[in-house]
């Protein structure tokens, strides 16, 4: 099992610089992900069966050009259980009512809201 470190992974992700026009963007996005994911000891062409490092690959792979308050969202551990409970369960829905509620409950779903993000997507 991969230790989870979501601060490095957080700070990694959201160190790069987004490049200019939608080709290069498309594949500087998939070298990005690729480099980090090998950065991390994760294959990049097989995602990992194991929790932790499927939450990490999961991470990497989708939170690569958002918004850093976002990527914060995955560090609290209300959601890291409801990824996992979503995970287990195979039901996305679990982790969209857990999101939905500590939104609404802390002031991070401000900075979320205010940057017109939609947590869905």
């Amino acid at each position: 099992m991969i230790p989870i470190n979501l601060d490095s992974i957080i700070s990694a992700i959201t160190g790069i610089a987004s490049p200019t026009g939608v080709l290069k963007e498309k594949l500087q996005r998939n070298e990005t992900v690729i480099k980090l994911l090998k950065q991390f000891n994760l294959d990049p062409e097989h995602p990992p069966s194991d929790f932790s490092a499927v939450y990490v690959y999961a991470l990497v792979e989708y939170g690569v050009g958002k918004p850093k308050p976002l990527l914060e969202l995955f560090r609290k551990n209300e959601i890291q259980k409801a990824f996992r409970e979503a995970f287990d369960a195979y039901n996305f829905a679990i982790l969209e009512k857990a999101s939905n509620e500590f939104l609404a409950t802390y002031e991070l779903g401000d900075e979320i809201r205010d940057l017109g993000i939609d947590i869905r997507r």
